[in-house]
């Protein structure tokens, strides 16, 4: 094994666990408004496509069939950050917001 893909690697691996980190904290401090619902949507984004990268990494290392895994887990990452960008927008577009 090419010892620059393992270090790429387990760096990667760090700094994905370090975003499950922040995300899980940040999810936690919310209460339910309509404001901090698209932060959470956003942090579990964060979580599921962390969840995917780490597979991606895996799999680079040891092949063992997490692509598809891997692949689901960025999918339905980017769907909650669709949805929690559009709730921003529409909480920062609306005039309630500043009520």
């Amino acid at each position: 094994m090419d010892p620059t893909i393992l270090v790429v690697s387990i760096i990667g691996i760090t700094l994905t666990m370090g975003l499950i980190y922040y995300s899980l904290r940040t999810l936690f401090l919310f209460k339910r408004n309509v404001a901090a619902r698209a932060w959470v949507y956003i942090c579990l984004s964060a979580i599921f496509s962390s969840m995917g990268v780490v597979a991606f990494l895996i799999e680079s290392l040891t092949p063992i069939g997490l692509l598809p895994i891997g692949g689901v887990l960025e999918t339905v990452g980017a769907s909650f950050l669709l949805l929690g960008l559009r709730k921003n927008f529409l909480f920062w577009a609306s005039k309630d917001h500043f009520a």
